[in-house]
């Protein structure tokens, strides 16, 4: 072996492979760190996508779809779109890339500025008459008062109706109603078209800022046809009334097919709207007029449509949202922001951004496996759509274990790939609820209707549901929370109570109950249909 030189002209001495070694040991450890951490980030980036591919292919073998664009609703021609009528097309009218209208909107969102202004003047009632949905009867005195005062009304005393009755009432407000009188039946006649799609603006990168400005605007709606349904009933005029509740209903569902969860609550809280003139109706409708109104109530199944929202839920807004933060450069401001936006998202998520920028790829696919998983083993099983139930005991025993699931931290549900699942995941309770709530609304609203034609061949009520079928309804519908009957009652004075044993799921005898402000508390007491007083 040949020797190194001094300087000197003598032999150096040898360097051991050892000594080279350890000369060399910092940078031999830094080239292996670099290898294994290669090696981590190729093994996990791979376990993630084959653990996602695999999860996407059993999901579809079972028939489940897990592809925005099978829940996003196709493009329909404008001619056969509700959604396209004048009045409604430029609610989406958005500078490309803004949040900003291209046109003046002040003209189109200001057109019910003498309904909101008599509106304001006529305080909300939240005690019902023994219903759970449906208030007193409209003060008609009232909303002709708040009318005739309009926005010239400063007095900080509640407006109060002097000299007048309702009819007196109902034909101030049905004059004062009469400038939207054009705008409603355009949306009448828009009705009629087979389909209903907004534009809403699905492709934008981030699903969590898609705007829904037709939300409001179309309970809006409501709030105004439900007012002049209720004058017209004062008025005798049942078939106006008729007409209006029936747009009503097609604006509860111009948004059913919407892939989009608050959707399908705001149309809930419609048809509670819708509700109000139907039951001011009992005792004026005619047979006919009666069946009419009980067959639309039939078409409606707020069970199968709220776990449809759910699986677009999952699919749209869930996996979308991961998906735009793979894709984002900034996944930093982008937790900020979203934590900004978010109700649900607690503590510091700018942290998360740091974690999600270091983290291998495959993790992400692992966050969409597991919030998928989720909807599939604890949200969608609670709503059995097969027999159309709703169990609250299921729904509590799935909400504690979706809260074990997503306990911890957000950097340890981060490290178990759960990180999302607890950020993105809705409240079962509330939807389930809310969904078991409004089909027991449609239920009792259905029957009030058939009772109500029983009563008007028989001149009085049938001392059981059963004597309903089959002349004035082919099947009576279940208590949607136990599967059995509902509760019916005929009480000695002639009247009936209708009612299911609600979310406590107790049977408390026809009673409701009333938070502090006065408002039905939903989780305790029944879910009760009674007559509300008939006028004299």
């Amino acid at each position: 072996m040949k020797r190194n030189q001094t300087d000197g002209g003598e032999p150096a001495p040898v360097e051991s492979f050892s000594q080279w070694v350890h000369t060399w040991r910092y940078l031999f450890g830094l080239i292996g760190l670099v290898a294994l951490s290669v090696l981590f980030y190729a093994e996990e980036d791979w376990r993630g996508e084959r653990a996602w591919r695999i999860y996407k292919e059993r999901m579809s073998a079972r028939g489940e779809s897990l592809e925005s664009a099978d829940f996003i609703p196709p493009r329909v021609p404008d001619e056969d779109n509700f959604a396209m009528t004048p009045a409604l097309a430029p609610l989406f009218g958005f500078v490309p890339g803004s949040q900003r209208w291209n046109t003046n909107m002040s003209r189109l969102f200001g057109s019910l500025a003498t309904y909101d202004a008599a509106a304001k003047l006529v305080k909300p009632r939240h005690v019902a008459v023994l219903n759970s949905w449906v208030h007193e009867p409209t003060d008609l005195a009232l909303w002709g008062a708040a009318f005739a005062a309009g926005t010239n009304y400063t007095e900080r005393e509640p407006l109060r109706a002097t000299n007048s009755n309702d009819r007196d009432g109902a034909t101030s407000v049905l004059q004062a109603l009469e400038e939207y009188a054009p705008f409603l039946e355009e949306l009448r006649q828009a009705s009629r078209r087979p389909r209903s799609r907004f534009n809403i603006h699905y492709e934008d990168d981030n699903p969590a800022g898609i705007l829904l400005p037709h939300l409001g605007q179309i309970k809006r709606y409501c709030q105004l046809v439900q007012l002049r349904a209720s004058a017209e009933l004062a008025l005798g005029r049942t078939e106006d009334a008729l007409n209006d509740i029936g747009l009503m209903l097609y604006l509860v569902d111009a948004s059913r097919e919407e892939p989009i969860l608050i959707s399908h609550l705001v149309r809930m809280s419609e048809l509670y709207l819708a509700l109000q003139p139907l039951a001011e109706g009992m005792g004026k409708w005619s047979e006919p007029q009666l069946r009419a109104l009980q067959q639309r109530l039939q078409q409606f199944d707020f069970c199968a449509d709220m776990k449809r929202a759910l699986q677009a839920e999952r699919t749209v807004f869930g996996i979308g949202i991961i998906e735009w933060v793979r894709r984002s450069p900034d996944k930093i401001k982008l937790l900020d922001d979203l934590q900004r936006t978010d109700s649900n998202a607690s503590g510091e998520l700018w942290p998360m951004g740091v974690l999600l920028t270091a983290a291998p790829e495959g993790w992400l696919y692992l966050e969409e496996r597991n919030q998928c998983r989720a909807f599939d083993q604890y949200l969608l099983p609670a709503l059995d759509v097969t027999n159309r139930v709703i169990r609250p005991a299921t729904v509590r025993e799935s909400e504690t274990a979706l809260n074990r699931l997503t306990e911890g931290s957000p950097a340890s549900r981060f490290l178990h790939h759960r990180f999302f699942a607890g950020l993105l995941l809705p409240s079962l309770s509330r939807v389930a609820q809310k969904a078991a709530f409004t089909q027991t609304a449609v239920d009792t609203a259905t029957l009030n209707c058939a009772l109500e034609r029983y009563h008007l061949a028989h001149g009085q009520f049938p001392d059981s549901l059963d004597k309903l079928c089959p002349d004035f309804i082919a099947q009576v519908p279940h208590d949607i929370i136990t599967g059995k009957p509902l509760k019916y009652r005929l009480n000695a004075d002639g009247h009936y109570i209708l009612y299911s044993v609600g979310w406590n799921e107790k049977d408390d005898g026809g009673q409701s109950q009333r938070n502090k402000s006065g408002e039905l508390d939903q989780k305790e007491g029944d879910w009760v249909w009674a007559e509300i007083p008939k006028p004299q």
